[in-house]
């Protein structure tokens, strides 16, 4: 699990969006979703948010994350903002559900930030304690770094991890994610300051 903003925002903003239009729609269409030997990565639904906000509240999920309590008013607002924002928008964050085919479960999700026109993007996923320790998340990963860098053409991906987060770490170095910096105390977290590091990986190093 990486520690990033997913686009989430309060409740009280939210307001119900209008469905995307049309164009919109066809282009996000010939991307999404995104089919591996075991997984669904699709735009999220609303039967998704009792999951979605099981496990994002537990402690050992929400550690790491910029939040502590993530109940079904924050997956709704969550959603409402998600529902209508265009997929490879520029400064946003797009949020994968990962679906497991063998049973419609919700194994976790993915966040990619668009940034610099299309050329970089900042990765980010929480994935339920069910569903670690069995590749899930390095197979999702591998389908969005595929997608980033072969169908979109990406230069550079990114990732910012807590330098506590062990299994955020093995997770981006085994997929071939080089650490950058270490960013010391950069970061006041939950009462205290933090450590990240930085970690990213260019096309020309993807394989």
């Amino acid at each position: 699990m990486t520690r990033k903003c997913d686009g989430w925002v309060e409740a009280a903003q939210v307001k119900m969006a209008p469905p995307l239009p049309v164009s919109l729609r066809r282009r996000e269409e010939m991307k999404l979703p995104l089919t591996t030997p075991r997984l669904l990565l699709r735009r999220f639904r609303t039967e998704d948010l009792p999951s979605f906000s099981h496990y994002r509240n537990l402690p050992e999920v929400a550690r790491f994350q910029s939040w502590t309590h993530y109940g079904m008013t924050e997956a709704t607002a969550f959603y409402e903002q998600q529902r209508s924002l265009a997929f490879a928008e520029d400064e946003s964050w797009f949020q994968l559900a990962v679906e497991i085919q063998a049973n419609g479960a919700l194994a976790g999700d993915v966040g990619i930030h668009f940034l610099d026109h299309g050329r970089q993007a900042e990765l980010g996923m929480t994935f339920s304690p069910a569903y670690q320790h069995q590749g899930y998340a390095r197979e999702a990963m591998r389908a969005v770094m595929a997608l980033l860098f072969e169908q979109l053409a990406h230069h550079r991906l990114t990732a910012v991890v807590d330098t506590r987060n062990t299994g955020a770490i093995k997770l981006l170095e085994g997929l071939g994610f080089r650490r950058e910096a270490h960013y010391r105390q950069n970061i006041f977290f939950k009462g205290e300051w933090g450590d990240e590091y930085l970690y990213a990986l260019l096309r020309s190093e993807y394989q």
